[in-house]
């Protein structure tokens, strides 16, 4: 019995402290993430990029990666727009730099933007500002107590 009871703590300790692993951020095209924010009633980031932009090249291999942008991101639509060939999104936003991220409410209304480099610290700062959240607590140990009355209970019923 002691056994069992120290091998569910075990799992219990363990689910709860080790963050899940972050799923790389989904890209969509503008109309994919216009339809997806819209349906899934997510807010938007929009990055504008051109490929000849060192700074946007720097993001995408070093800011959008990073474990703690990808999940703010999470809770986001993310849409990339390649400047050079969606000039018509490029002008519909009044984009004249790059990079340039822009965030939108589900409907689509600008929050907010930013113009030039972000690093993933400035970057995860900005999705906070724009979306107006707290700094978020460490993930997994709001669930532990939760998770410990569980593993207590089933063994009080087990126990008889």
């Amino acid at each position: 019995m002691m056994k069992l009871i120290g091998l569910l703590s075990l799992f219990i300790l363990s689910t709860a402290i080790i963050p899940a692993t972050a799923q790389p951020t989904q890209w969509y095209t503008y109309e994919e993430g216009i339809l997806a924010a819209s349906i899934k009633d997510k807010p938007i980031i929009m990055d504008f990029y051109a490929d000849w932009c060192q700074p946007c090249i720097a993001m995408e291999e070093g800011t959008y990666p990073d474990p703690r942008v990808v999940g703010e991101m999470a809770n986001f639509i993310a849409i990339k727009v390649d400047t050079q060939k969606r000039i018509d999104i490029e002008s519909k936003y009044g984009i004249a730099y790059y990079p340039t991220v822009v965030f939108l409410d589900p409907k689509g209304k600008e929050l907010s933007r930013h113009i030039g480099y972000l690093g993933p610290e400035e970057m995860v700062q900005e999705i906070k500002r724009s979306s107006g959240k707290l700094p978020k607590e460490s993930p997994g140990f709001e669930t532990l107590p939760v998770m410990v009355a569980l593993v207590l209970l089933a063994v009080k019923r087990f126990n008889g």
